[in-house]
């Protein structure tokens, strides 16, 4: 260990006050995106922030690591001669505590995503350091049972508030001592840690200039200025933004568009079957995977309607269209439901319904085929839906099972989230419907 310094080195200076700038920035900061997720606002752009509040942090673990093995190999200069011993205590005890939050407040945030559990449930999500790379997960948390996720996911996030009460009182005494010193004691406690700032008592002779240590201090700090505004910018953006907007769709009757309403079959025609919607569901299912966990979400879509005219003998003259309100989309976990209407995903205000139309009936094998259109945010692809089909009197059962490409569709595909959902979507389509009189 070095003898103690007379002043500060220029690296113990940036790391300083890059750490303490980037608390300043992260309280404030995350008090907002709980403020965001308490409204039920879901976003990419929130997304995003939560992304950035995590790299941040992650690095002011880092620094805090890296500040701490620099004083503890170059001793600190020593406090003013004269200073009472509960002040010498007191800084002390102060920096202690302080280096012990710097350390505790991103961990406790790390482990909590870590075990990827929130007050709705289950979310894991993939934390990526400035989109660089994927960060792991800490002990193993996402292959642990949903009692012990929970249980870890309480007690980290309490612990990282009040760690963050902590920063914010142990933070204002360390400013407070600072001033005092210069103001009061007049020495030069505060001069040491703040550049350009003038010596007071003008007992020594200044140290002489360093071009190295004033490389050190000027882009040091000029880089740590230069990301704080950027991850201000970044924030002020999510800000302007505001909440996405809410789907018009009316949840308690839903009604297709005029144009699709079902008209009586003409004489001859194929007859019309009229979906029993206790018995029938349109489901969905994807893949999420981040390099080290993943899993597999199903859902489904509890609002559509559909007009089948529909004739195994006369399948030229079948036709069938389903019609989907994609605000309805819902997979159980609380924070995609609020996500899968949003503009990134199905854009529910903008594009309420995807709407499949067959254009013609084939058989297959066993089965038939459907070919026709499928229109999804207002992007129409060619599609073929394969299904099985039993028909008993006047009742049909007819199950399906495809795979469609959300991309396609511009499904989520300007997301942070697009490359660790599946792109490959599979579809379940089970209809029991009654013959029409």
């Amino acid at each position: 260990m070095a003898a103690p310094a007379q002043r500060y080195a220029a690296i113990a200076i940036v790391l300083h006050w890059a750490i303490a700038l980037s608390i300043a920035l992260m309280i404030p900061l995350g008090w907002w995106m709980g403020d965001q997720a308490e409204d039920g606002v879901v976003s990419d752009a929130l997304f995003q922030t939560y992304q950035l509040h995590k790299s941040i942090g992650l690095t002011v673990l880092a620094l805090s690591l890296a500040q701490l093995a620099w004083r503890l190999l170059n001793p600190p200069p020593p406090l003013p001669e004269g200073m009472p011993a509960w002040e010498r205590f007191a800084a002390r005890a102060t920096h202690g505590a302080l280096y012990a939050l710097m350390i505790g407040l991103p961990l406790t945030g790390w482990l909590y995503v870590s075990a990827g559990w929130t007050e709705d449930g289950p979310l894991e999500v993939t934390t990526r350091w400035f989109g660089l790379f994927v960060v792991p997960h800490l002990l193993g948390l996402p292959n642990a049972g949903a009692d012990v996720r929970e249980d870890v996911a309480d007690a980290a996030m309490s612990a990282h508030s009040l760690l963050a009460w902590g920063a914010i009182g142990l933070a204002a005494l360390h400013a407070a001592a600072a001033l005092k010193h210069h103001f009061i004691n007049r020495d030069n406690v505060l001069t040491q840690m703040v550049p350009g700032l003038r010596a007071l008592g003008g007992g020594d002779e200044p140290a002489p200039r360093n071009p190295l240590r004033l490389a050190v201090l000027g882009g040091g700090l000029a880089l740590v200025l230069v990301g704080i505004g950027a991850a201000l910018f970044t924030w002020a953006q999510v800000g302007a933004s505001g909440p996405q907007a809410q789907s018009e769709i009316e949840i308690a009757a839903p009604v297709a568009p005029p144009e699709e309403i079902a008209a009586p079959p003409e004489p001859g025609a194929p007859p019309v079957w009229r979906v029993d919607t206790r018995a029938s569901s349109i489901g969905f299912a994807f893949d999420y995977d981040d390099g080290e966990t993943s899993s597999r979400f199903e859902g489904r879509f509890t609002r559509w309607r559909a007009d089948i005219r529909f004739d195994p003998d006369d399948l030229a003259g079948s036709s069938a269209v389903v019609t989907i309100e994609t605000a309805s989309a819902t997979d159980g976990v609380a924070m995609h439901d609020r996500a899968l209407p949003g503009p990134e995903w199905f854009d529910a205000a903008a594009h309420p319904h995807a709407v499949f139309r067959a254009r013609e009936f084939r058989r297959s094998g066993d089965g038939y085929v459907a070919e026709g259109e499928l229109t999804i945010r207002g992007r129409t692809r060619d599609y073929e839906l394969p299904f099985s089909l039993t028909i008993e009197g006047d009742r049909a059962v007819m199950t399906s099972t495809s795979r469609l490409d959300r991309r396609d569709y511009d499904i989520g595909k300007d997301t942070d989230a697009d490359d660790v959902i599946s792109r490959d979507i599979d579809l379940a389509i089970r209809v029991e419907a009654v013959r029409q009189p």
